[in-house]
């Protein structure tokens, strides 16, 4: 079967601006949702959050549902789901400072939402934080039943630097959270700028594989380990095989296994090592700290040995951004940002939300 690639979102629609930070879950039936924002800049700002829904692998999806809406004065983002034991648990910010929290059994009917701010604000931790943001893409459940929400922490409030990348758990579906370790430059790897957006796979010895983007020099994806995703960060280290932009990525562990007991995971990033970035920089001819193109060459990957090696990837959009990827029925379902605003070409203003299905035999070496 070939690999099927279409738009979800087109910003031609006149309804955003933009749509970003899209996210996908398999649920607990089997459903697949696919969730994200949408932007518009124009008088009167306003942003909403989505979700869709699909039963038939990705192929087709339901309507939009409204999930909530926000204006000038509370901006909405960093949506972010994960499949519970009978339930999908969906949870985003407001203004970088509060944590929100509703439940649905199918994706399509969700309960009354849940401020979870106070508890957030409430959790011990020797890092402090004074804004945050989850995600983006997926949380994970472990196999002791307790939730991972990827997050990163910053004590620069608005400006989000310098942060520290952690997971937000629950082991009582988010009636109490918790925040685990904080990765953070230290004298050991002070060379590790940044650390913030992170995705996370849990590995059969109960050992959490993170994969963190960060603001190091060197255009590399920085990969960690945690017992439980809420120990100490270790085995800390850059990957030259991987090179990245400065871009969210997304992981996701399959049900299959064709290699090591770690199971086959999958990678999905902009492959781009944005060479001659710093000299851009220096000439001003960059407006963030990655060249307006920096996020192109969206590539799928997998690994048969817990995530050590990786294949050499498919490519499937030229023009990428954040992705996030779910696994169903022997095919990969990866939703990404694309189309980027054909006014100023900058990859950071993404117009499409993009599908892929790709067949799990076309991606193995």
């Amino acid at each position: 079967m070939p690999v099927i690639n279409y738009l979800l979102e087109d910003g031609q629609d006149k309804d955003f601006d933009y749509y970003r930070r899209p996210g996908i879950i398999k649920g607990p039936d089997g459903t697949l949702v696919v969730y994200y924002e949408g932007q518009c800049f124009r008088y009167p700002r306003y942003q909403k959050l989505f979700c869709r829904v699909s039963s038939n692998n990705g192929h087709t999806w339901s309507e939009r549902i409204e999930l909530a809406s926000g204006g000038q004065t509370g901006m909405l983002h960093n949506i972010m789901m994960v499949a519970g034991k009978t339930e999908i648990h969906c949870v985003w910010n407001i203004q970088y400072r509060q944590l929100w929290h509703c439940t649905s059994r199918d994706g399509r009917s969700w309960g009354q939402p849940e401020d979870l701010t106070r508890k957030l604000w409430n959790t011990e931790t020797d890092y402090p934080w004074n804004a945050f943001g989850t995600g983006s893409g997926h949380g994970i459940r472990l196999k002791s039943g307790r939730i991972l929400i990827p997050t990163w922490f910053t004590t620069g409030g608005d400006g989000h630097k310098p942060s520290g990348f952690a997971n937000i758990y629950t082991d009582d579906e988010f009636q109490s959270v918790g925040i685990g370790k904080v990765l953070k430059a230290e004298k050991e790897h002070e060379w590790l700028l940044n650390p913030n957006e992170g995705a996370v796979v849990e590995l059969n010895d109960g050992t959490v594989l993170a994969t963190v983007r960060h603001d190091c020099p060197e255009r590399q994806r920085a990969f960690c380990k945690s017992r439980g995703g809420t120990g100490e960060w270790t085995d800390i280290k850059l990957r030259p095989d991987l090179p990245d932009p400065i871009c969210h990525a997304s992981m996701e562990r399959l049900e299959t296994n064709s290699g090591n007991g770690d199971g086959d995971i999958l990678f999905c990033n902009c492959d781009n090592p944005d060479e001659g970035v710093a000299e851009k920089i220096k000439r001003g001819e960059c407006r963030y700290n990655w060249s307006d193109d920096a996020r192109k060459n969206l590539t799928l990957r997998i690994s048969h040995d817990g995530g050590e090696h990786f294949s050499q990837g498919l490519l499937l959009a030229e023009k990428g951004g954040y992705s996030d990827i779910a696994a169903s029925d022997g095919e990969i379902i990866c939703v990404y940002e694309t189309g980027w605003d054909k006014n100023t070409e900058t990859c950071i203003f993404p117009r499409q939300i993009g599908i892929s299905v790709v067949p799990f035999k076309n991606l193995q070496d």
